[in-house]
């Protein structure tokens, strides 16, 4: 399904990981040539993605391009699951993505979409973390998914004030890491989507998250939410 494939993208670059607490995507650690990135989600939300980047360029701190192509599939509580083949240019500029593909003359076109990077709190906090008890402001967000995909109004989100707890120890896939959990609430204004002329609701919700943010890697490596009393948990397994 399209829709699936086109948010699918999105959630999955939202949460692939942090690059350092004050930078953004195009200084994550996976932003090179032959870059990969592996996630393997859980529970409420089973998000999963195998991806590889080629194509880099880097034109600043905050702005670069790259193609990602790989496979991600996505799950959602009550919803059959979605499995898609990813390959896309993506674009970064100022904290913000776009993305091509490719059409059926294979000429790159604009997919419509777009998404705030910094959503959700994964690719820029805004200042480097430094202790217990920092805190960083609320924030609203807004997906504009592809039209091509699904007929639906802006997704908006709104992140709570995010506070910083006691650094603990984590096992990672970077092996143990001394990382910094950051809490917060996060929630999703209700709307609805058309497909194929259906009009369907698409429900608010709200959840309370937990990024585990390991300043030696300088990776969010895990975030786990938790929703109406279903926990998921989003973790990079794999990263190059």
């Amino acid at each position: 399904m399209r829709f699936q494939r086109s948010a699918c993208l999105a959630t999955l670059l939202l949460g692939l990981a942090s690059g350092p607490a004050a930078a953004d995507l195009c200084q994550a650690p996976f932003m090179h040539n032959g870059g990969q990135a592996q996630l393997v989600g859980s529970g409420g939300m089973q998000l999963g993605a195998d991806l590889a980047f080629s194509e880099v360029r880097k034109h600043g701190a905050d702005s670069c391009e790259a193609r990602v192509q790989g496979t991600a599939t996505f799950g959602l509580a009550g919803l059959p699951p979605g499995k898609s083949t990813l390959d896309y240019w993506m674009t970064v500029k100022s904290g913000k993505a776009s993305f091509e593909r490719r059409d059926e003359q294979g000429r790159r076109e604009p997919v419509n979409g777009k998404f705030d990077l910094r959503m959700l709190g994964l690719f820029a906090y805004g200042e480097p973390i430094s202790k217990a008890g920092q805190t960083f402001p609320a924030l609203r967000f807004q997906i504009n998914l592809d039209k091509k995909a699904v007929q639906t109004q802006p997704i908006v989100v709104n992140t709570g004030t995010k506070t910083v707890g006691e650094r603990q120890t984590l096992q990672t896939a970077a092996g143990e890491q001394s990382c910094w959990p950051i809490r917060y609430t996060r929630r999703t204004d209700p709307t609805q989507a058309s497909f194929s002329g259906l009009v369907l609701p698409v429900p608010g919700m709200e959840s309370a998250v937990t990024d585990w943010f390991c300043p030696d890697v300088h990776m969010v490596m895990k975030q786990e939410s938790q929703q109406s009393g279903v926990t998921s948990v989003v973790e990079v397994t794999r990263l190059q």
